[in-house]
């Protein structure tokens, strides 16, 4: 008995294919702000363009997202510890940036048939979110998924 989406599992997962596939697989092409991920593994696995989901369920994601920071943080612990990711504090947003240590990873793991939907909305978020998603900060990616769907939101 598991909640999918607040699963370690499917969370790992999700954070690793979207790594993969924003190509943060380097230092200097590092995931900026772990915590935005909270927000993006929906889309990963749904559907990567945020205005073709209703109204409450993308006040559902931006809610339950609260609750997914708290496991990513856990889990971008457990995968930094099995070496699948490296990490470095980033000083100005006072987060932690992360980029996938591919060499670490099973060359099938990332098999183009099983990931085909996934690989393909995160190529619609890059789209969507003028392919800035690894860089941008927090609020202004809650503010192009959210607020810009008239989703109303709170400081993040």
């Amino acid at each position: 008995m598991f909640i999918q989406k607040e699963d370690y599992n499917y969370l790992a997962y999700s954070t690793i294919v979207l790594l993969k596939f924003l190509d943060c697989t380097t230092e200097e092409r590092r995931f900026r702000d772990f915590r935005k991920i909270a927000y993006l593994v929906d889309f990963v696995n749904e559907g990567g363009k945020p205005s073709i989901f209703e109204k409450q369920r993308l006040a559902d994601i931006y809610n339950k997202a609260q609750i997914k920071k708290k496991l990513l943080h856990h889990l971008i612990i457990v995968l930094k510890n099995r070496e699948l990711i490296n990490v470095s504090m980033n000083k100005s947003s006072q987060t932690i940036d992360l980029w996938l240590n591919k060499e670490l990873i099973p060359v099938d793991f990332f098999d183009a048939n099983i990931f085909e939907n996934e690989i393909s909305n995160v190529a619609e978020l890059k789209k969507t979110l003028t392919a800035r998603v690894r860089s941008m900060t927090i609020k202004n990616l809650v503010e192009k998924i959210f607020n810009d769907n008239n989703i109303l939101t709170w400081g993040v």
